[in-house]
């Protein structure tokens, strides 16, 4: 739970006792293969949630076209299955995308964890309304901009995801989808994805090599991007130790 414990860590120092309420949570330890799928919506029930240890995974919806509506990424130290809580059935499929390490708990174990201690909670649900806030800014990019700003809104996005948990900023690195995966993301086909992810190569902001990609300008792709790193605008006054 190490990864959980540093992204909870950046939001404000956790006492002793609030890292052993959030390692508490699970006491089981699974691997997963890519490909594999955690929940498939209408079908599985949705009780047990996930700590992203190690891998990558995604959250989709599938639409009666047979298209696909990618519409959360999940990175280490994250809590997998949340926006399933309040309901009877799944609401979305979730797919491991890379090989991963899992932590699984029932979601009753969240509701002891608040009772037992407000400022779990507090974190909690901070991060909550913070990913729903980046959320809400991917929908905003894809209904009302550019491919290529939705691109680079994307790309950022995954940055400053990845790196939430790291004592430095990494600005190399695989972006763990596919084209098509991107596409499923933003509301691209594989072929505008590959188009603009060269046209941002050719103009310099981005580096890549195979899957790899290095962001050269930061700046520009940020202003191309309407990037808003929700990470870097928290305000915390109202989190108090009191809570």
């Amino acid at each position: 739970m190490k990864n959980l414990l540093a992204k909870y860590g950046q939001l404000t120092e956790l006492s002793v006792d609030e890292q052993e309420i959030f390692t508490g949570l699970a006491a089981t330890k699974r691997e997963y293969e890519s490909g594999s799928i955690l929940s498939v919506d209408e079908l599985d029930g949705p009780d047990q949630l996930y700590v992203v240890e190690e891998g990558r995974l995604f959250a989709s919806n599938d639409l009666p076209g047979g298209e696909r509506a990618i519409t959360r990424l999940y990175f280490s130290g994250d809590i997998v299955g949340t926006a399933n809580i309040p309901f009877e059935k799944a609401t979305q499929t979730i797919t491991v995308n890379s090989p991963a390490v899992l932590y699984v708990f029932p979601r009753r174990n969240l509701v002891e964890a608040f009772a037992s201690m407000p400022r779990v909670a507090a974190i909690f649900y901070t991060f909550a309304a913070m990913e729903n806030a980046i959320l809400n800014d991917r929908l905003v990019s894809i209904g009302r901009t550019r491919g290529i700003s939705r691109l680079a809104s994307l790309i950022l996005e995954i940055t400053a995801r990845r790196n939430l948990i790291r004592q430095s900023p990494e600005y190399e690195f695989t972006l763990g989808l596919t084209q098509a995966q991107i596409g499923d993301a933003i509301g691209l086909t594989e072929v505008q994805v590959n188009r603009l992810l060269r046209t941002l190569r050719e103009d310099g902001i981005i580096e890549r090599d195979g899957s790899r990609i290095k962001i050269a300008d930061q700046a520009r792709l940020e202003e191309i991007g309407l990037f808003k790193d929700r990470y870097a605008d928290l305000d915390l006054d109202w989190f108090t130790d009191e809570l």
